[in-house]
């Protein structure tokens, strides 16, 4: 009767390590899944950075564009503004 209650003790410590094996694998698992994941939304967050540089470059290129101006704007500005002897400019309402 010893020898069955003292042969079972013998598969106690390889199935504890057994356990502690599977445990730390599924440990190591989740935090690489987990990483992997931080990784993907890092690689997507510079890729909007970039996506919005871009669109920020065009943004400041058409506003350098859209901001020149015209000379016929330049002319018609000109018209409405008449320079008298004394040096005072005077301005002539639109109709």
């Amino acid at each position: 009767m010893n020898e069955l209650v003292a042969g079972g003790g013998s598969y106690m410590l390889p199935a504890l390590f057994g356990i502690a094996v599977v445990f730390f694998c599924v440990v190591v698992f989740i935090s690489m899944r987990s990483a992997v994941r931080a990784n993907d939304q890092i690689a997507l967050l510079e890729a909007l950075l970039k996506e919005q540089k871009r669109q920020t470059h065009a943004l400041n290129q058409l506003i350098e564009l859209s901001s020149e101006p015209k000379l016929d704007e330049l002319e018609e500005a000109l018209d409405d503004v008449v320079v008298e002897e004394n040096g005072h400019l005077n301005f002539t309402a639109e109709r």
